[in-house]
């Protein structure tokens, strides 16, 4: 059976913390433990660059097999921790997911320790029949409740502070907001991103011209005193909004003059969706001007939707780009079996710090694997990272720097 931590509400208050509902089960279990145990896998011990929300997630979903199959629970804890609470589940069922979550962060110094060895750190083990391991696990537990709460409460004054601009989001609001994004003018306030490649003799050429709504300017139309940002799943909400009304902008231009490629970045929901049909039919034969990225993070959540979007866009002649790739990613992931026809790799710190080779390493195999030709160093924000890439072979590039680049090649006429 599928379980994770169930969500809770109650009147004045936001939803209920995993921890929380983590002690609920516990105290519900508590007068008959038999075959249950439970592994706590300490996600919260990782660098930060490596904590980042997508990636806990990532490292969830690789217990989805277990969920399906067997009496287990998960717990995302609000610290990034992972929990799985089980009940009469054969130790070696729990081995394979725990290794490949592992494996995820194989980089980090938090897996450095064998695996199950005295010294791992990585993960803990209770087995809740015992009550010396139930007394301390549920003693751990109620601690990190203790935690979240008040990270909550710092939190919520942080905002009761304007820390953030706007006022917190009511749900009254909601109907209005949406109501707003669906008439606001947003013509004036799309803007556009160069890729270009970096030929030989330092000449350019543009690879497409990114179409992006400045979120800044959509929060002063849409709703100037309230922060439309602080929620993810208004975020959420937010983009696939303004995804329907990127393209209704896009679909109104004459595609026949249309003088350099443009990209899109949708979310999959998007691209299967009707807004999209009616802008295909708009955009005619001059497709393949028209490459549409997709997040990596959206990708994951919904493998199935990504491939009939993925091949859907292909048949009818766009180009499919995978965007957020970085170097964590490129970890346990070769984008070549996402068979799109680029991907788009961030820049970041991790490719030239003193641990980098293993990382210059992972990026040397995805430019084998992808081809050169399709990968594109996103972000770049200096000089030295156009000269790293260009030493690997890449010569597509996207980013602050490059906007720099692109201006002064058109002074000089080599763009």
């Amino acid at each position: 059976m599928v379980q994770t931590g169930t969500v809770m509400t109650f009147p004045g208050s936001e939803t209920t913390s995993e921890e929380t509902q983590l002690i609920t089960r516990l105290r519900f279990i508590e007068d008959d433990r038999s075959g249950h145990y439970v592994v706590h896998i300490h996600l919260s011990g990782l660098r930060a660059s490596n904590r980042k929300p997508h990636f806990i997630n990532i490292a969830a979903k690789t217990f989805d097999d277990l969920l399906s199959n067997f009496d287990v629970t998960l717990f995302k804890l609000s610290n990034a921790d992972l929990v799985l609470l089980c009940k009469d589940v054969p130790v070696e069922e729990i081995d394979p997911p725990m290794h490949k979550a592992r494996q995820l962060f194989s980089e980090d110094p938090l897996t450095d320790s064998e695996d199950g060895s005295i010294d791992d750190r990585f993960s803990t083990w209770y087995d809740l029949v015992q009550q010396g391991d139930f007394a301390s696990f549920v003693e751990n537990i109620e601690l990190l409740s203790e935690q979240a709460a008040e990270r909550l409460r710092k939190a919520s004054e942080m905002l009761s502070s304007n820390s953030l601009p706007g006022e917190d989001m009511r749900p009254a609001d909601i109907t209005e907001i949406t109501l707003r994004l669906q008439t606001v003018e947003i013509e004036d306030i799309i803007h556009s991103q160069t890729a270009v490649v970096i030929e030989p003799e330092g000449k350019g050429k543009i690879l497409f011209r990114e179409q992006f709504v400045t979120m800044v300017e959509l929060q002063k139309r849409v709703a100037p005193n309230i922060n439309l940002f602080a929620s993810s799943w208004l975020f959420q909400y937010l983009t696939e909004t303004i995804d329907r009304r990127l393209l209704g902008v896009i679909g109104q231009r004459d595609f026949e003059f249309l003088t350099d490629s443009i990209s899109l970045n949708l979310n999959i929901s998007t691209v299967l969706g009707r807004e999209f049909q009616r802008f295909h039919q708009t955009v005619g034969a001059h497709s393949s001007s028209i490459v549409v990225e997709l997040q990596l993070i959206d990708v994951f959540s919904e493998m199935g939707a990504f491939a009939d979007a993925r091949d859907m866009l292909q048949e009818n002649g766009y180009r499919v780009l995978i965007d957020g790739l970085n170097p964590l990613s490129l970890q346990f992931l070769d984008p070549a079996l996402l068979e799109a026809d680029m991907i788009k790799v961030n820049w970041g710190p991790e490719f030239i710090n003193e641990d980098s080779a293993d990382r210059v390493g992972d990026m040397t195999q995805v430019v084998k694997n992808v081809g050169k030709d399709n990968v594109i160093l996103g972000r770049v924000d200096s000089e030295e990272a156009v000269v790293w890439a260009l030493g690997l072979g890449i010569n597509r590039f996207q980013g602050f720097y490059v906007d720099t680049l692109v201006d002064a090649m058109m002074v000089k006429g080599i763009l």
